[in-house]
């Protein structure tokens, strides 16, 4: 490999750091070094990824755009995201070589949140997710599919990072938690209309699913994003009538 130049961090988070690597005079070669750290919420994020676990990292091909997650147009970016999914979900992946997906959460006691203000609601949720998942059809999908991993530059997208979840599944696992964090970040009628860009049915049991594997924390959450957050799952809950 050329001389490395230009080493800066672009980004950090609970799972490690990341950082970008120049190599040669003209940039010739552009690459990503995620450094993994350990995280108790996600164990098996290094193995899933292929990392070495005596030195966790794995280098990647820079892809060029930015994340975009309040656009001044929100229609040509939700049907973007949309044309993006529908991309996912169409390739031509060996399924058989794929891990099936699985429900975070699925074993934890879930208790009623101290905040939370219709019991009722919140046990009917959680019933739901600890129940029989629709049978639905399976596909490659991305499994973290949101916004925030997804790059634009100018009006299109132009790359999708975090694979690590990427598994076979129903598509309505990527639609559900899209439609969750479009919920949490710019509201309801954001989200509905990304079910109406994906077009079909969709269960309201994967919005409950979705919700019920990560549930907001006091000490990081405002008080907003939890209202928001209990409004998802009450309208899920609603749906089920």
């Amino acid at each position: 490999m050329d001389e490395v130049r230009n080493v800066r961090p672009i980004a950090g988070g609970m799972t490690g750091l990341v950082v970008a690597l120049d190599a040669s005079a003209q940039d010739a070669h552009r690459f990503v070094l995620k450094l993994y750290r350990p995280d108790p919420s996600e164990p098996d994020s290094m193995d899933r990824e292929g990392s070495d676990p005596v030195w966790p990292a794995l280098l990647m091909t820079r892809i060029p755009g930015r994340r975009r997650f309040r656009p001044r147009e929100v229609g040509p970016w939700l049907e973007g995201l949309a044309k993006l999914a529908a991309r996912i979900h169409a390739a031509p992946v060996a399924l058989d070589a794929l891990p099936a997906h699985r429900l975070w959460g699925a074993d934890d006691p879930l208790p009623l949140p101290a905040w939370w203000s219709k019991p009722a609601a919140w046990k009917v949720a959680v019933d739901v997710f600890r129940g029989q998942a629709p049978d639905e059809p399976v596909t490659f999908i991305h499994g973290d599919f949101h916004p925030g991993n997804v790059l634009w530059k100018g009006r299109r997208p132009s790359g999708v990072v975090d694979w690590l979840h990427g598994c076979r599944g129903p598509v309505s696992v990527d639609v559900a938690h899209c439609r969750i964090n479009l919920w949490l970040d710019l509201g309801r009628e954001v989200a509905d209309e990304w079910l109406e860009m994906v077009g079909g049915a969709h269960h309201p049991y994967w919005d409950i699913a979705d919700a019920m594997s990560w549930v907001p924390d006091t000490r990081t959450d405002g008080l907003t994003r939890r209202r928001r957050y209990e409004a998802f799952v009450e309208a899920a809950v609603a749906r089920l009538k």
